[in-house]
């Protein structure tokens, strides 16, 4: 796809040659750090395969770059897109054009939901996500909790921990999908996705292994699951995703589930756990902060929901 903006300015995909200054530009909105990360990442994955400059789009103005947007389609059939920046004195429909083909480049590409996940989030920013059908999802927290607030041993409770194995993804769907149920946890997400995709992405998160997967159990019954993953680069394991079923909520089980994934992360020689948690989601930011987690940041999350294809 290549089209004209205001001028002669051109919209079009992006080779690997030009990627970092593509890049460079793209993420230029996020801070000085995060960006850099950001590129690293990308840049990396560009050089080892693994990644494509499929998502990365670019407005040149005479063979002068002058706009550009990144996008990175991840594991569940989700994406994340980063506003689209411009050099000024470039006209709005610069970036209204890249994201715009940022999003197209999506869909094709068989998603179902793309987030723009914000540091901040400048009026401008608000203004293109919506125009181009992005809605405000959450605020997420992100919690972490030091080694020195884990327990030395496993909480004591009427729950019992079963690890997950390959055969028991059926079993696992179904236990999810349950917890959804009345969920406080960015209760638009719901119905998006099949729970296949999901369990896909939660599986793409860190460094996956099963035995970090666990079925809650009480009294012979499932009624929660707690799925761990480990970032050895950051020396982190994180709480991807618990949840209790409707009818195991309200007795502070959360707690002990909560106190049991410290320990674990202790154990594992991890010497933090982190999560992220939907700000509005007030008893699981509460239970968070009454069991040693402290945030150490703040997003702005805006959703697109593409059609099924």
């Amino acid at each position: 796809m290549i089209s004209d903006v205001e001028d002669s300015a051109r919209i079009g995909p992006v080779g690997p040659e030009a990627a970092e200054e593509v890049l460079r530009l793209a993420l230029s909105g996020m801070s000085a750090q995060g960006a850099a990360e950001q590129l690293d990442l990308f840049l990396g994955g560009i050089r080892s395969g693994e990644q494509s400059t499929e998502g990365l789009w670019q407005a040149r103005r005479g063979g002068e770059l002058v706009g550009a947007v990144a996008s990175q389609v991840q594991i569940g059939r989700t994406a994340v897109v980063w506003p689209p920046r411009t050099v000024a004195p470039e006209p709005l429909a610069t970036a209204q054009h890249l994201l715009a083909a940022a999003c197209q480049g999506i869909a094709r590409r068989g998603i179902r939901v793309a987030y723009a996940i914000l540091e901040r989030v400048s009026r401008a920013d608000n203004g293109l996500l919506r125009d181009a059908g992005f809605q405000s999802l959450a605020t997420l927290l992100y919690l972490m909790c030091p080694e020195c607030e884990f327990p030395d041993r496993s909480a004591p409770g009427p729950l019992a921990y079963e690890p997950y194995e390959p055969a028991k993804r059926d079993r696992l769907a179904q236990l999810v999908e349950a917890t959804y149920e009345g969920t406080l946890d960015c209760p638009a997400l719901n119905g998006l996705r099949g729970m296949e995709d999901i369990l896909a992405g939660y599986q793409a998160t860190g460094a996956f292994a099963p035995e970090r997967w666990l079925l809650l159990r009480h009294q012979g019954q499932d009624v929660g699951c707690l799925l761990l993953a480990d970032h050895p680069e950051d020396e982190n394991w994180e709480l991807v995703y618990m949840g209790l079923v409707p009818c195991a909520r309200g007795a502070r089980w959360g707690q002990q589930v909560v106190r049991h994934a410290q320990w674990l992360t202790g154990q594992a020689g991890r010497p933090r756990l982190v999560l992220a948690v939907d700000a509005a989601n007030h008893p699981a930011v509460t239970m968070y902060t009454c069991t040693g987690f402290r945030a150490w940041g703040r997003r702005k999350v805006y959703l697109k929901v593409f059609a099924e294809r």
